[in-house]
């Protein structure tokens, strides 16, 4: 891992966790954090910044479930595999792609279900869509059977969460899977690409 990508993971890790080891230490923190922090459809329009930041505020306080060692597991994975540059993008991209559909989605569901209204006025907070494109994105470039086997075990994990429980954060993760999933198979070929051909992509 150089240098640079060595940085990336280290920043993102701080982003992702910071929150999450402050508020294990002050719980009173967390309720300030999704004032502040966490996005709703009205907010989006008036504090925009709530976009950026609010993947990084979890839903509940403290270091929640395996969501901080899910990090500590793809950051690093995914800065050894592809250029720095790229993790900002890979992670609050696959953010925009779980949250934005998910909340349009429900805001014109709101119109006739109070059900959907209730869910649309929930703060959305948590980094685990950004994680799971981080984590898509590091299976694609693993050696060919690795790679085809990790991606599919992350489709079949998110879709298969979908179907059981259809929570609010389970349709953003399958859509942010989705989306990542298309795009890397436009933009990179199917997973495992030879060395060569990453290394092309990468200059």
């Amino acid at each position: 891992m150089r240098r640079g990508q060595a940085a990336a993971a280290i920043g993102m890790l701080a982003l992702v966790l910071a929150p999450q080891v402050a508020s294990e230490f002050r719980p009173g923190l967390h309720a300030w954090l999704i004032e502040h922090w966490a996005l709703t459809w009205e907010l989006a329009w008036h504090e925009p910044w709530r976009l950026v930041l609010s993947p990084l505020v979890q839903p509940r306080p403290g270091l929640v479930g395996t969501e901080w060692l899910f990090a500590l597991a793809v950051v690093p994975a995914f800065a050894a595999l592809w250029p720095a540059r790229l993790m900002p993008l890979g992670f609050w991209g696959a953010d925009a792609a779980g949250t934005w559909p998910t909340l349009l989605g429900l805001r014109v569901a709101a119109e006739w279900s109070d059900h959907a209204a209730r869910l649309l006025a929930d703060p959305d907070a948590g980094s685990s869509a950004g994680l799971f494109g981080l984590a898509l994105m590091a299976a694609w470039r693993l050696p060919r059977t690795l790679a085809a086997g990790a991606a599919a075990g992350i489709v079949i994990f998110a879709a298969g969460r979908l179907a059981i429980f259809h929570r609010v954060f389970d349709i953003e993760h399958a859509l942010a899977v989705g989306t990542v999933t298309l795009l890397l198979w436009l933009t990179q070929g199917p997973p495992g690409r030879t060395r060569a051909g990453t290394a092309e992509t990468d200059r």
